[in-house]
């Protein structure tokens, strides 16, 4: 069974549209996180590469009425509203590199990278997650800051930055504004505005990916749409 993990406030008309791909299920915002992010799958639950889940420990019982057949694991850390303390859950894994801003990132999902041999990359950019579209075969960011750290460990591609709305933001970022669910992308809405739209679209032919658009309106950041197995 595959879990569709959206935002709260994720729109019902695009929600429907993933509902092909499995059982549609929603975030609980925790009020103490900035309104705009408060919502956000990455912020809020990290899957992890085994299928168990760190959720956000204060929303726990929620988590696990909605993922019944799932091990899910409260965060060691709760959540706040002042950056550093909405990260910790923030981070990604590339094949077998775990990448965060380490010095925040939560202790039960270090733990578990640290324990199973991952290597460990720190960079400066605690919303690690929401930064990056990450597929299987490469990442695409906007972030200078990562683009520099890992350019010489994996295939990572730097786009123009902003031009993503986000809820209570200046922009968002091509992360927290999509989903990756084996050769297909899922984009929340229409990026063909963005500067960097060819070059995104070259990319994602090169490694022969789909593209699903899942509104006409402008991509907006929502956080990572997650794809459970």
């Amino acid at each position: 069974m595959t879990y569709v993990l959206v935002a709260e406030n994720f729109p019902e008309e695009s929600a429907e549209k993933l509902k092909e791909y499995g059982e549609v299920v929603r975030t609980r915002a925790n009020t103490r996180v900035l309104r705009g992010l408060d919502t956000h799958p990455d912020i809020l639950v990290h899957p992890l590469p085994c299928g168990d889940l760190v959720v956000d420990r204060d929303n726990l019982d929620y988590y696990k009425e909605i993922f019944k057949n799932k091990k899910v694991i409260p965060s060691h850390s709760s959540l706040t509203g002042k950056y550093p303390g909405d990260i910790h859950l923030n981070a990604f894994a590339f094949k077998k590199i775990f990448i965060h801003n380490l010095k925040h990132t939560d202790q039960v999902i270090l733990d578990y990278y640290k324990n199973r041999g991952y290597e460990l990359v720190n960079i400066k950019q605690g919303y690690a997650k929401c930064s990056c579209l990450v597929t299987e075969d490469f990442v695409i960011t906007s972030d200078g800051g990562i683009f520099e750290s890992l350019r010489d460990l994996i295939p990572i591609y730097k786009i123009d930055h902003g031009q993503i709305k986000l809820q209570n933001f200046n922009y968002g970022f091509i992360g927290g504004a999509s989903g990756v669910l084996g050769k297909k992308i899922f984009f929340t809405g229409d990026l063909s505005h963005h500067s960097s739209y060819e070059e995104i679209l070259k990319i994602i032919n090169e490694y022969d990916y789909e593209i699903e658009i899942l509104s006409k309106d402008p991509i907006e950041d929502y956080g990572t749409i997650f794809f459970i197995k």
